[in-house]
C-alpha cells in the first residue's frame, strides 16, 4: 500500500471511530480541548540517537482533542544531521490518532504521523516518512508499544520499533524515575538493527517539568552509520529537558 493510501485509510478509520461521539456532542456544543507544550532540550535524542549533533533544540507540540478520544496535532523542532549539503534545519511532524481507556487499568493510544524535513536539497536528502504507532499503558505507570513504517527514512524498506518502560514516583520527593528499553529493527531498510535504553529523573517546578535523562544504544554498526546516522551520535549521552505544558 502506498504511503498516501495508508494515511488516508487510517485517518478514515479514526474519523469513523469518533463520528458517533461527535454527532452526540453537537446537541450541546462540541467538547474540544486545545493543548501542547514547549520544550528546551540540551540535546534532541530520538530512539537513542541525537538529532542535533549533540546541540540544543527548541521544540513545540500542539494538538486539539475531542472528548471522544480523537485528536490531531503537530510537532516542530530544529535538527542537524551533520551534513552541510543536506539543507535540513528543522523537522515537522503532523499526527492524527485516538486515545482512550480500554478498561479500568489499561489505556490505548494509536496514531499515524508524517515526519517531514522541509528544505532538503533534492531526492538524495529526502528522508520524509510515515509511521503508525500504538502503545498500551497499564495502571498508569507501565507501557509497551510498537511503531511501524512501510518506508522508513525513505530508504525503500520497512522499519519496526518495539519498546517497553515504566515510571516510578520516588516516595514524597516529587521525583519520578523513568525507565525504557527499545529495539529498532531496520534490517529490511538498512541491513542492520540496534537497541536503545533510557533512564530519567524528572520533577515539576511550578509550571515547568525538568527531566534529566541518560540514553545509550547497543549493536549500532557501520551499516546504520552509513544510512541512519553516524555512530558518534548514538553513544551514551546525558540530556536536560525543560518543558512547559499549556
Amino acid at each position: 500500500m502506498k504511503t498516501s493510501s495508508l494515511c488516508a485509510a487510517l485517518a478514515a478509520m479514526l474519523a469513523a471511530t469518533a463520528l458517533p461521539a461527535l454527532a452526540q456532542d453537537d446537541a450541546g456544543g462540541p467538547a474540544w480541548t486545545f493543548g501542547g507544550e514547549v520544550t528546551a532540550a540540551s540535546d534532541y535524542v530520538w530512539r537513542g540517537v541525537s538529532q542535533t549533533m549533540e546541540d540544543p533544540a527548541l521544540q513545540l507540540e500542539a494538538f486539539v482533542e475531542h472528548d471522544s478520544g480523537f485528536y490531531v496535532g503537530g510537532f516542530a523542532s530544529n535538527v542537524d544531521f551533520g551534513d552541510p549539503d543536506d539543507g535540513i534545519d528543522y523537522e515537522l511532524n503532523g499526527f492524527i490518532g485516538w486515545a482512550g481507556a480500554l478498561n479500568d487499568s489499561t489505556e490505548l493510544d494509536v496514531f499515524v504521523s508524517r515526519v517531514a524535513y522541509p528544505g532538503h536539497n533534492g531526492a538524495d536528502y529526502d528522508i520524509d516518512y510515515t509511521e503508525i504507532e500504538a502503545s498500551l499503558t497499564f495502571v498508569e505507570q507501565y507501557h509497551v508499544g510498537v511503531a511501524y513504517s512501510p518506508d522508513i527514512f525513505n530508504l525503500g524498506g520497512k522499519g519496526w520499533y518495539y519498546y517497553a518502560g515504566a515510571a516510578f514516583p520516588l516516595a514524597d520527593t516529587g521525583l519520578t524515575l523513568g525507565l525504557q528499553a527499545g529495539h529498532y529493527d531496520l534490517d529490511d531498510a538498512a541491513g542492520d538493527s540496534y537497541s536503545d535504553w533510557l533512564v530519567s529523573l524528572d520533577r515539576d517546578f511550578g509550571p515547568i517539568n525538568a527531566k534529566l535523562q541518560y540514553t545509550d544504544t547497543s549493536s549500532y554498526g557501520d551499516l546504520l552509520s552509513e544510512s541512519v546516522g553516524d555512530a558518534s551520535v548514538a553513544d551514551g549521552r546525558v540530556a536536560l529537558l525543560l518543558t512547559w505544558a499549556f
